[in-house]
């Protein structure tokens, strides 16, 4: 079958979207301003249901990226997808990704929130195991329950949120009260944002099909997090911001080193993206929430030049530990390592297990890669010239301004030192070489993320698991099923039959003698008047 009809009415589709929410977008930025819309489900004396759509900057920004990287996806889907017998479910998947993305990006309260927040964890699910053997399944199960928390703490915030007689983030101002709650919605959004320790889902999720791996768990489902921080950062009390600052350097330090010590190409971008939502995070621990937005777009090269600068500079001026500025120095290094590795492997024929050399250039990988490349090289300098402002003055030191430099030159030679050591020997050689230094427990802890993986399926996922089946059987099959069961009602009406039954022969005598006193009484009443 022909699916390029399909793929070309899709892609125009999402093209015709974006059209549209430019436009808006570039008036809204224009003018700084924000539209809200609300559409009346019921409305009566008693209960108004309704659901706001608001559009302003961040939201604008989000939705011409989550457009933009979906109609690019969905292009290369007619080359990767080519032979898919159900291409057209897997499309439909995908799409219902995407509109769940909008209701989590336009609906500005938490109760309508949870319609793309829910939407989003069901559908990456079914993308996860879309191919239905032994490894997705696993991974499946791992990303659902390990997004379930962030479910189940949302409910409770929505909970929490009744008191204020309002789901709005417009109407939520500061409080001790309000501290607690967002509390929740911060550890809600760890989960969904893959920080530690709920890290362990996203290298997982990378056995869904690779268009699903760029579009889902690269670019779009794991900023969700991000993005909803953003929106209540006007309500985070300091000492969240202080606790979202050591997850974010913890998460960057692990993903950084487990991304140096890792040889799968796709892995290696999931614990890449892992380290940049670190960064995410990062900015928004120092305040700043630009950057942090800023940063979702997903401009790479020339994006840093605007935004990571001043993430590191906004962290660093900001009089946090010196063990946690450590940390992200570290992270900033050996982000250009496992960087230049990553191209290395993909280039080096001695370090490349896959085919990408000998690909043919189609228009189905030239065409996104040429709409993102504009991004890449354009985006960074048209967002810091017409949206946001970057132009933040940062009182540093001479030495602690050569940072980012010093970092990027770090990473540089070290990678120019590896391929060096490739010379004359395979990947597997050197491998080998380090694992005969008494390097082994070391290799396989940066490997498995510093075991983050069997912490997450054995003590968390596992046990998850065992307690759901318990109550099932204490529960469903053994309370509930003896109280209120079918065998139950059935043994209560028995019952209930057998008492009347019961009182029925036993009381059938005295009921005659009540009759027939009643008619004599009767009898007698009608004598006593005829005389």
């Amino acid at each position: 079958m022909n699916y390029t009809f399909k793929v070309y009415s899709f892609f125009n589709l999402l093209m015709c979207l974006l059209v549209w929410i430019t436009l808006i977008g570039g008036c809204l930025m224009i003018s700084n301003g924000s539209v809200l819309m609300e559409a009346d489900l019921l409305s009566s004396s008693i209960l108004n249901l309704n659901i706001p759509f608001m559009v302003d900057m961040y939201s604008a920004i989000f939705s011409i990226t989550v457009i933009m990287i979906s109609g690019c996806v969905m292009y290369y889907n007619g080359f990767y997808m080519d032979s898919e017998v159900f291409y057209s479910r897997f499309c439909k998947l995908v799409l219902l990704f995407v509109l769940s993305m909008f209701f989590l990006i336009m609906i500005p309260n938490l109760l309508g929130l949870m319609i793309g927040w829910d939407g989003l964890g069901i559908t990456s699910y079914l993308l996860v195991i879309y191919y239905q053997d032994k490894r997705s399944l696993g991974s499946g199960t791992l990303t659902v329950l390990s997004n379930r928390v962030g479910d189940v703490l949302f409910f409770i915030a929505i909970a929490l949120c009744s008191s204020l007689s309002s789901w709005s983030f417009l109407d939520i101002s500061m409080g001790w009260y309000i501290s607690g709650l967002c509390g929740v919605i911060i550890v809600g959004c760890m989960t969904k944002s893959a920080q530690m320790p709920f890290s362990a889902w996203l290298p997982a999720a990378m056995a869904a099909p690779s268009p699903v791996s760029a579009l889902v768990h690269s670019s779009t489902l794991v900023t969700a997090g991000v993005y909803v921080l953003v929106r209540f950062s006007g309500s985070i009390h300091s000492g969240w911001y202080l606790f979202l600052g050591v997850v974010s350097s913890l998460t960057m330090f692990m993903s950084a080193i487990s991304a140096v010590f890792e040889p799968d190409v796709k892995k290696v971008v999931a614990l890449s993206t892992l380290s940049q939502l670190g960064v995410m995070m990062l900015a928004l621990s120092a305040g700043a929430i630009s950057v942090a937005s800023f940063s979702l777009m997903g401009f790479p090269f020339l994006s840093g030049f605007f935004s990571k600068d001043l993430v590191i500079e906004s962290f660093l001026s900001g009089g946090i530990s010196m063990v946690l500025c450590l940390m992200v120095v570290l992270s900033t290094c050996l982000t250009g390592v496992y960087s230049g590795l990553l191209v290395l492997s993909v280039t080096s024929s001695s370090m490349s297990n896959s085919y990408m050399g000998s690909m043919n250039s189609t228009s189905y990988i030239t065409f996104p890669c040429s709409i993102l490349g504009v991004g890449a090289l354009g985006g960074g300098y048209f967002m810091q010239t017409t949206v946001l402002d970057f132009n933040t003055v940062f009182s540093l030191y001479g030495n602690m301004k050569m940072i980012p430099f010093l970092c990027f030159i770090t990473g540089v030679v070290t990678v120019i030192f590896y391929s060096l050591s490739l010379l004359g020997m395979s990947y597997n050689v050197v491998n080998a070489h380090f694992n005969s230094k008494g390097l082994e427990l070391y290799y396989d802890m940066a490997a498995k993320m510093w075991f983050m993986p069997p912490l997450s399926s054995d003590m968390f996922s596992t046990q998850v698991l065992s307690l759901s089946g318990d109550m099932k059987s204490v529960v469903e099959d053994g309370y509930l099923e003896y109280s209120f069961g079918s065998d139950s009602v059935w043994k209560v009406g028995n019952q209930v039959s057998s008492f009347y039954m019961n009182t029925q022969s036993d009381y059938l005598g005295l009921s005659f003698i009540k009759g027939f006193i009643f008619l004599l009484s009767v009898i007698l009443m009608f004598m006593s008047v005829s005389m």
